[in-house]
């Protein structure tokens, strides 16, 4: 009989770039890229028209984009790729600078990457950091969807 493998130290990172962090429900949407400067684990609008979407600014926010098999966590959708969205959970994205947990996120788009800081960054609505993490790590986001008042 061969020998039995008893010790397994090579473990999986708890998440990476633009992947759910946990087993929620899948609370998203797949979007169109209206351009081709969308990248992982970034913050998406609705675009100009039916279900496209762009890079967040001052638009009706989206989501925080997923990664996909087909884009590397360094790379951009293609203009008119399908983008999944995800509009509610926690995905991990790429802290430029610290990130403190239960605090308000704000997004980079210069940096491509999100901060505890205000300055002249953008609010992303309805979101807060998971846990505290330097500038350089995997930061989880936990989204909170709110509809529309009626």
């Amino acid at each position: 009989m061969p020998p039995f493998q008893t010790t397994f130290s090579d473990r999986p990172d708890a998440y990476a770039k633009g992947r759910r962090v946990n087993m929620e429900e899948w609370n998203g949407l797949t979007g169109i890229a209206q351009s081709g400067d969308i990248g992982i684990a970034e913050p998406v609008q609705d675009g100009a028209l039916d279900e496209q979407v762009m890079p967040f600014t001052t638009g009706t926010f989206r989501g925080i984009t997923e990664w996909t098999p087909d884009v590397g966590e360094a790379e951009l959708f293609a203009q008119g790729a399908n983008v999944p969205v995800t509009e509610s959970g926690v995905i991990a994205g790429s802290a430029y600078q610290d990130c403190t947990k239960r605090t308000p996120v704000y997004w980079n788009a210069t940096n491509r990457g999100y901060t505890s800081t205000v300055g002249t960054n953008t609010l992303i609505p309805n979101a807060e950091f998971d846990a505290t993490v330097s500038a350089g790590g995997l930061v989880p986001i936990r989204l909170r969807r709110i509809p529309p008042a009626a």
